[in-house]
């Protein structure tokens, strides 16, 4: 992964859609995904140092990179092959782009924002807001999503995962087009209106079954991201603005 040859250095502000396609062309995507299952397979340690060099050349290209392969890591450690299968592909060769909320779950902020769960016969509508969602591709995308699911039996709750397409009915989203990095990243506001979800396409019966290997990407993304961000030549401070923890 050639990060300054394919993200030069530069004030110019490129588009969602081109540092999407540069991500993708950059072998990024295939670094997470396992040798098993066809990618490189790299390491947490090694995954960190390729965003590193990508945040300090385009961080806005670095923060698109992190939301995409945060939901690749999603699929690959997912047990639902069926939905691994249909999706993964897509995110591989860039057709959807991999949607993450930045300030939700994952240990970005003390306390998960999921949507809630209605239940239905064989799936749930759901119902819920998401903030500054990264990568809403208008070409397509699937969004991951914490889900608050009601039990049956007692009045308590369980965290789930699923994905979202972009086109799905109830789903809307909004863009943040009030800074330069937002809108480089296609970064906005995704909104959930009486979604159908099937049952089937759950990523993991066991939520924390995702959450513990995602917040252990996420944790040494963010260390990178921030490192090649202080390092870059524009000023990172705009992210500041955007509600990111460092």
């Amino acid at each position: 992964m050639n990060t300054s040859t394919v993200f030069p250095a530069s004030t110019a502000e490129a588009d969602p859609e081109g540092l999407l396609a540069d991500v993708i062309t950059s072998g990024w995507p295939r670094l997470i995904v396992p040798r098993d299952m066809g990618g490189e397979g790299a390491s947490p340690e090694q995954l960190a140092e390729a965003l590193r060099g990508l945040a300090r050349h385009h961080p806005a290209a670095a923060w698109m990179a992190w939301s995409h392969g945060l939901v690749i890591e999603a699929l690959v450690r997912s047990p639902n092959v069926a939905v691994r299968e249909t999706v993964l592909p897509d995110l591989l060769d860039g057709t959807r782009a991999g949607a993450v909320s930045w300030v939700t779950e994952l240990g970005l902020v003390p306390a998960p924002k999921p949507v809630h769960a209605t239940p239905l016969e064989r799936g749930w509508h759901l119902d819920g807001r998401l903030d500054q969602v990264l990568n809403l591709q208008w070409g397509g995308y699937v969004v991951l999503c914490p889900v608050w699911f009601a039990a049956t039996d007692a009045p308590t709750y369980r965290l789930g995962w699923t994905l979202l397409r972009g086109e799905e009915d109830g789903l809307q989203h909004e863009m943040d087009r009030s800074r330069s990095l937002a809108r480089q990243a296609a970064c906005g506001t995704v909104t959930l209106k009486a979604v159908y979800f099937r049952e089937d396409e759950l990523l993991a019966d066991h939520a924390e079954a995702l959450s513990t290997p995602l917040r252990v990407l996420d944790q040494a993304l963010r260390a990178a991201f921030w490192s090649g961000v202080s390092a870059a030549p524009s000023s990172p401070n705009e992210f500041e603005h955007l509600g990111a923890r460092r």
